[in-house]
């Protein structure tokens, strides 16, 4: 069963690339794939805590995967959140892809001014966020939580200040995200705790 588990916390960490194959159908296919992401991992969480106690490369293994989970998993999760507070759940009515004009229909409201404009490299921050998390939290040292937060938000600060009209959304999207995110990596981490 332990195996079982490993490979769902693997197709985990693997299952952001679904997009990539989706946009050939979708336009932004990033709330079905989250879906998927959620059920793996929900699902590898329940057979962990049936499982009986292991030790040696499994228990490695296991919390290899979930750093990976989380760190490339939170990002379509984080999205996915963000698409459904706003009610943008049909992937074909988001923004057209480059080089296919005219896939949003018609009656389509047009795109949003993203605070993502505002807080540059969010992605990549939100990659590192997830994977110190989780690592800190594996590791039995949760007040690494605190530290990874106040880094992130002190190295924030100036940006969310700075911004102009669009500070509110900034900062909405910032204390969300990070919310969203940290609790990702807490569920990946825990996953891999209830393996061993």
């Amino acid at each position: 069963m332990t195996e079982l588990v490993l490979t769902l916390l693997a197709l985990t960490a693997v299952a952001p690339a679904l997009t990539l194959l989706l946009r050939r159908r979708w336009v932004d296919p990033t709330v079905p794939v989250a879906g998927v992401i959620l059920l793996l991992l929900a699902v590898a969480a329940l057979l962990a805590a049936v499982t009986d106690d292991v030790t040696g490369w499994q228990r490695g293994a296991a919390a290899t995967l979930a750093v990976a989970a989380a760190t490339t998993g939170g990002s379509d999760v984080v999205r996915a959140f963000f698409r459904a507070m706003r009610h943008e759940f049909d992937p074909r009515r988001d923004h057209p892809v480059p080089g296919r004009e005219g896939t949003r229909p018609p009656d389509a409201a047009p795109p949003r001014r993203s605070s993502e404009s505002v807080l540059r490299g969010g992605v990549w921050i939100g990659y590192l966020e997830r994977a110190a998390i989780a690592a800190t939290l594996l590791a039995g040292w949760p007040e690494g939580v605190a530290l990874v937060l106040a880094v992130k938000g002190v190295g924030r600060y100036p940006e969310l200040r700075g911004s102009s009209g669009s500070e509110t959304d900034a900062s909405e999207a910032f204390i969300i995200g990070t919310l969203v995110s940290v609790l990702w990596a807490a569920a990946a981490a825990g996953t891999a705790r209830l393996v061993g």
